[in-house]
């Protein structure tokens, strides 16, 4: 009848509704490639690739979806890669996945990471703050990032040389902690030095609005990761919610008279395994000189 063939078709979409965001969407990334034209940015960086991974929440996040993108990315071969905060889902377990994924992670210029909020947590957010810094769990995390030679920053600098030349990455500790010091960052950094910063939050854009940057690279948000028609997205843990994901511009100096741009990555992992119309992504950004 018609009754129950229309009842068989909402059936139907009830279950794509339900298995579609939980187990197919959340595997199903893109790569995305951007331009970065670079005021001051000398000869010898000119077409430097950076890859960007951010929010693989290893431990929740399917291993086998993360291997793959992983391998994916080192394949294409950048000059660094850079991992934006929430490597881990602070839980039993993830460590041990981490430190499967971590020796795939390969670049020309090694790998810079910082610290997301929950590489800090355990269990709950009652624990951000400057203590969850000594906890089991996220000291265990810095011993094996050590163990594998990434150049791990929090509120410090890491400067990739070729030849007379440097490119400064600036990394930025975890906002929610309370550890974040712009001013230890940036200290010493060369007047008109081309300066990417590594900050996992995107409220850090109006932190960050004085000092001497030319890109800023964030997670955190996921996107949205589930945004509904009409509604938006429904869950952003921040404060600026314009900053949900892709570029913003910020007019004006970073030293030289460049305008800066933050770009949003909308990340590949999640604590809670759902997306809906926000695909995972890692980015590759190449640096031109203008």
């Amino acid at each position: 009848s018609i009754f129950a063939a229309a009842i068989k078709r909402i059936g139907y979409y009830a279950l794509s509704a339900m298995i579609w965001p939980r187990y197919v969407a959340t595997k199903r990334w893109k790569m995305t490639q951007y331009d970065v034209p670079i005021k001051g940015l000398s000869g010898e960086f000119n077409g430097y690739r950076i890859a960007q991974l951010t929010d693989l929440h290893t431990g929740s996040t399917d291993q086998h979806y993360l291997r793959r993108v992983i391998e994916n990315v080192s394949a294409q071969k950048p000059d660094l890669i850079v991992i934006t905060g929430d490597m881990i889902e602070y839980r039993a377990g993830s460590l041990e996945r981490l430190a499967e994924l971590l020796p795939l992670i390969k670049a020309a210029d090694g790998v810079a990471a910082i610290f997301g909020n929950h590489d800090y947590y355990e269990y709950s957010w009652r624990h951000v703050g400057p203590r969850s810094a000594h906890r089991d769990i996220h000291k265990r995390l810095r011993s094996l990032l050590a163990k594998q030679r990434i150049h791990l920053l929090c509120n410090s600098r890491h400067v990739i040389r070729h030849g007379d030349a440097g490119l400064h990455i600036v990394g930025m500790d975890e906002l929610w902690t309370g550890n974040a010091d712009a001013q230890a960052a940036f200290d010493g950094l060369p007047e008109g030095a081309a300066c990417i910063c590594l900050q996992h939050n995107p409220d850090g854009f109006e932190i960050l609005r004085t000092y001497p940057w030319h890109l800023m690279l964030c997670g955190h948000t996921h996107g949205g990761q589930v945004r509904l028609p009409l509604v938006g997205s429904l869950f952003v843990p921040m404060k600026n919610r314009q900053y949900i994901r892709g570029w913003y511009d910020l007019p004006g100096g970073a030293g030289n008279g460049a305008a800066r741009r933050m770009f949003v990555s909308c990340g590949l992992g999640q604590s809670v395994p759902i997306r809906m119309r926000v695909a995972p992504e890692t980015s590759i950004f190449t640096l031109r000189a203008v």
